[in-house]
């Protein structure tokens, strides 16, 4: 799969060459040609004056125009928004509407990736979300009972968490959000990357977040969750509760001092 370009729209501006990360593309009798193979990351595309350039494997419908770098957000109303986020712990019972969702996870799909791999899943589970606590707790319960010779080092830290939600005390993993994000992927770095930007689409939709390791690790390690969430191969790097927030922040948390080296 490669880019075409429309040569009754190309007018040999060679931006497109300038910005070709691959130096795939050249300006030949006055209009850009496809040299070889590249990584599909649609800077082409996205450079073109003339919409000449389209990648025929992808949705081109979902190109949209965009203003210059720098007019679109507001730099310190950005920074008021980060410095706001809170990691939310408590949650009203009200589902995650399916349009605010459907924005988080397109924060996640068009998230920079290494090389371009897009190799990121995304795995919400809300309605089902009861079939999932079952066999987390299920599968924790069953590794805690095996012999301390044959437990995983890492369910033992899990215990309390089991007493108290079989009790129907605090469920530590779960809380009592309505719906919990996955990312699984290859590179740690492209799910983190793709987590904080569904973070903020989240904020913006006056949802919160409490990114999970506890629960990201006891899904990762069961084979039936693994299995449930359709992770394949690729290693749940991520998990984030998500739901509506049952508590109001009235102003932004202190932090220490940045330690910042700039030369």
């Amino acid at each position: 799969m490669l880019i075409e370009i429309d040569v009754e729209r190309c007018i040999g501006c060679g931006r497109c060459v300038e910005d070709c990360v691959g130096a795939n593309l050249a300006v030949e009798d006055g209009v850009a040609q496809v040299k070889g193979r590249c990584i599909l990351c649609g800077h082409c595309v996205a450079v073109c004056p003339t919409e000449a350039v389209s990648i025929p494997g992808y949705d081109m419908a979902d190109v949209e125009p965009c203003a210059p770098a720098g007019t679109t957000i507001d730099a310190r109303a950005l920074l008021v928004a980060i410095k706001s986020r809170r990691s939310v712990r408590d949650y009203r019972p009200r589902a995650v509407e399916q349009d605010a969702l459907r924005l988080v996870l397109e924060a996640g799909r068009y998230t920079a990736t290494a090389k371009n791999a897009q190799g990121c899943r995304f795995v919400v589970v809300q309605d089902e979300l009861d079939e999932l606590k079952r066999l987390v707790w299920s599968g924790i319960e069953d590794l805690l009972a095996l012999p301390a010779a044959d437990k995983p080092r890492w369910v033992k830290l899990y215990k309390p968490f089991l007493r108290d939600a079989r009790a129907g005390r605090q469920d530590f993993l779960f809380r009592n959000a309505p719906a919990v994000a996955f990312v699984a992927a290859d590179r740690a770095d492209d799910a983190g990357l793709a987590a904080q930007n569904m973070e903020l689409a989240a904020a913006s939709l006056g949802l919160g977040v409490l990114f999970n390791g506890y629960l990201c690790r006891a899904a990762e390690e069961l084979p039936a969750v693994k299995a449930f969430l359709q992770a394949e191969d690729r290693l749940l790097q991520i998990c984030m509760l998500l739901g509506h927030p049952a508590v109001s922040y009235r102003r932004t948390a202190p932090r220490l001092p940045g330690d910042f080296v700039v030369k």
